[in-house]
């Protein structure tokens, strides 16, 4: 159907109006740039305006009418852009708000003041390791004549009385069998029954710490026992310093 618009000079703004909005309705929004809207009115509703409007909202469809009374420009000339659909945002996890990492921070705080009370404080045996099982003494040789006994004195009486023996040559002998009997224990080493002195040092682990003494001390230890040589005081003062450092910085006295 075809609507004749006629208008005549004394009744042009009425029918230039009607003329704009039936326009408005068949192309859309104006562009900005062919046409200049100066004055616009309420628009006419008819009867079923309200119930065609609701209808249309229930199916999703947004209307709208601009009524103008006077406008500049023509509104035949351009071309309505049409708006492209809103891109739906990329799911994003939420950044935490300032309230969010103010509670972490709290919590990780709070977490970390446990933590600490529990190993350093009145629970801290709860946290703290272990203690070492007593390590069994090794087993000595039975041409050593030491005792299980022997072994378990304090290695600082031990010390003196090994200082206290007049005979220098059975003292150093003496000093390296409990220092060879200390290295077994500190390394897991175990000794034979027929072991000799050389025998047992050489079941030692190389990278054991104080291997260069103890080497020491079998040497000296052997030239005065099985080679006759005289042991001087400042040699036996010397060597019974090196078995203190092997002694006294076992397993037990470190």
């Amino acid at each position: 159907m075809q609507q004749d618009f006629r208008f005549s000079a004394g009744r042009r703004p009425v029918r230039a109006a009607r003329l704009a909005a039936a326009l408005a309705l068949l192309t859309g929004p104006l562009s900005a740039q062919t046409a200049v809207i100066e004055e616009t009115a309420p628009p006419p509703r008819g009867a079923r305006s309200e119930e065609v409007a609701r209808a249309l909202a229930l199916d999703g469809t947004e209307t709208g009418m601009t009524y103008i009374t006077r406008m500049t420009g023509d509104l035949a000339e351009g071309r309505t852009e049409v708006m492209q659909p809103e891109k739906r945002p990329e799911d994003r996890a939420p950044l935490p708000r300032n309230g969010s990492v103010s509670t972490v921070m709290v919590v990780l705080l709070l977490v970390g003041g446990l933590l600490l009370w529990l190993r350093f404080g009145g629970a801290g045996m709860l946290m703290s390791r272990a203690p070492q099982a007593q390590r069994k003494p090794v087993a000595a040789p039975e041409a050593w004549n030491i005792s299980a006994a022997d072994q378990t004195d304090d290695p600082r009486r031990l010390l003196e009385q090994i200082a206290a023996m007049p005979d220098r040559a059975a003292a150093l002998v003496r000093l390296l069998r409990h220092c060879l009997l200390a290295a077994a224990g500190e390394t897991d080493t175990r000794l034979a029954r027929a072991d000799t002195e050389r025998t047992a040092f050489r079941r030692l682990p190389q990278g054991w710490r104080a291997l260069d003494p103890l080497r020491d001390i079998l040497t000296r230890a052997e030239l005065a026992h099985y080679g006759g040589r005289p042991v001087a005081e400042a040699e036996f003062a010397a060597t019974l310093e090196l078995g203190r450092g092997i002694l006294l910085k076992g397993p037990r006295h470190a």
